[in-house]
């Protein structure tokens, strides 16, 4: 092999080593500076790799770098700058003017939090993409058109929206939303417009609205739901904690009720598989088990078991043996009327869910409801939606098992839904089913408002359009160069104004106390 084809030799510790037999030194970082900035490109960029994708809070950013300081040289910023280069970095992004297209779909929700404020989000992505993210996408693979704050939402506000994002993108051929009133209504007023556009109402709450109205009078499942919440309150901190149901949604319940109907079912197959010394609770064979067993095996047999009445076990099992090695024929795991003698760790299960048994006999129907609103949602999310989704949704559910009654009523009521939506479409074009990306986006950024003192609308809406945008250096160096903090700070003051920690701050200050 020729020289220049042989792999550099390594030494013992496995260096590179020179032809002289030396260890190369280690290649040295070096920082690349940005203009006005006393940090390089390589400092703010890791800084808002840290926070906006890390979870690092900006203490915590800020902290990491002063660990790494002895190994690159990149300096540590005060958490108050990384925080400004990330709003920097959002109104940046925010500002870029997005290209004119003739596909662009919208995806648009609004963001609330304390107080008046509301945020209304205008996300794009053109048609000519979709397939390529199936008919689901990820964050990156969405614009930020507009973040506009606003103290009252209506149907004129945000049709305005609307109208000033399309002057810049081209007319939208897809609007996906939650029909909320105002949005359907601002979406209607838009359109009188752009006629061509279609609004499509999210399968997500689609669906969760049609479970809501199919279980709005059957009196067991509300009777369920109120069982559920009762003893999480109850029972919350106690030993049987570790089997309550999930906590209740204050909001959009239905959008995610198919966990309570999956806990119920788990339950139950605890209950029925008979061990229940998780709890942490013995089996005893007390008087009144004796007694039972007396009366159903009769006197003679059960008498010798007298002297094992206090006799603790840890599982059923256990307790079993014991009473074969004494000549009784131990009890069936199905003779609930003993076990709930016997079975301390069963008594208690029962205190909390005994409530639970009675839905045994209609837990097949809810569950047989979910799978067919799982089934809508999942092949419109991975399918798009189009003139032949309703057709294809058919053979699927046609597939399964045969439905009660009322599930059958239930398919019924969504499948006209997705006919109605699919008619809207042009033929020959699949788009966009679902604005479940909207509220991924939205739960991320409420994991960095949550960090604030109050949870308001406030300057954190700029990590929207930050956090979506690509980290690369180009768009971090475009974004630190052409906005600086004083546009920040007027953009804060012209779109939300005073924050409410500002008057909080400024109403309650310790000189306000009275004497």
């Amino acid at each position: 092999m020729s020289a220049e084809g042989r792999a550099p030799a390594r030494d013992a510790g496995g260096g590179e080593a020179d032809e002289d037999g030396g260890e190369e030194p280690p290649a040295v970082l070096v920082p690349t500076p940005v203009a006005n900035h006393r940090y390089s490109l390589e400092a703010i960029q890791l800084s808002l790799q840290l926070y906006l994708h890390a979870s690092f809070g900006c203490r915590g950013v800020s902290w990491v770098l002063r660990l790494l300081a002895g190994y690159l040289p990149l300096g540590a910023p005060a958490a108050t700058t990384v925080l400004n280069w990330c709003c920097r970095l959002g109104l940046g992004v925010l500002r870029r003017v997005p290209p004119r297209r003739d596909d662009w779909i919208f995806v648009i929700d609004h963001t609330v939090a304390l107080g008046a404020m509301k945020c209304l989000v205008v996300l794009g992505i053109p048609a000519g993409r979709l397939r390529a993210t199936g008919y689901s996408p990820r964050h990156g693979d969405m614009t930020v058109l507009a973040v506009e704050v606003m103290a009252n939402s209506t149907g004129v506000r945000v049709a305005a929206v609307l109208k000033q994002v399309s002057a810049r993108t081209g007319v939208p051929v897809q609007i996906v939303c939650d029909h909320g009133s105002d949005l359907r209504k601002g979406i209607a007023l838009f359109r009188q417009q752009a006629p061509r556009c279609v609004e499509t109402y999210d399968i997500s709450h689609a669906v969760a609205t049609q479970l809501k109205a199919h279980w709005r009078e059957n009196a067991p499942w509300q009777a369920f739901l109120q069982h559920s919440s009762t003893i999480l309150s109850r029972f919350q901190q106690t030993d049987l904690a570790f089997l309550l149901p999930p906590r209740q949604r204050t909001k959009a319940r239905y959008m995610a009720i198919d966990a309570h109907i999956d806990w119920a079912q788990r339950l139950l197959g605890y209950h029925d598989q008979g061990d229940f010394s998780l709890i942490g609770r013995a089996c005893v064979f007390s008087a009144d088990a004796w007694a039972y067993l007396r009366a159903v095996q009769g006197q003679r047999r059960i008498e010798p078991l007298r002297v094992l009445i206090g006799q603790r076990c840890e599982t059923r099992a256990a307790l079993c043996e014991v009473l074969r090695a004494h000549g009784a024929a131990a009890p069936d795991a199905r003779d609930d009327a003993f076990w709930r003698l016997a079975d301390r760790g069963y008594a208690r299960f029962l205190e909390a869910f005994d409530w639970v048994l009675a839905y045994r006999e209609v837990l097949p129907e809810w569950t047989q409801t979910m799978a067919v609103s799982k089934t809508v949602q999942t092949l419109l999310k991975t399918d798009g939606l189009s003139r032949t989704t309703p057709e294809a949704l058919h053979s699927v559910l046609d597939a399964q098992e045969p439905l009660a009654a009322a599930v059958a009523d239930f398919r019924t009521r969504v499948l006209r839904h997705v006919e109605q939506e699919a008619t809207k479409l042009p033929a020959d074009v699949t788009w966009l089913a679902s604005s479940d990306i909207i509220e991924s986006v939205f739960g991320h950024y409420k994991t960095f408002s949550a960090r604030g003192p109050l949870k308001e609308v406030g300057r954190l809406v700029l990590l929207i359009p930050a956090f979506l945008s690509e980290l690369t250096a180009p768009v971090i160096r475009e974004a630190m160069a052409s906005v600086r903090s004083v546009d920040v700070e007027q953009w804060v003051q012209t779109h939300l104004g005073p924050s409410m920690l500002a008057r909080r701050r400024r109403a309650l200050r310790p000189d306000m106390k009275t004497a």
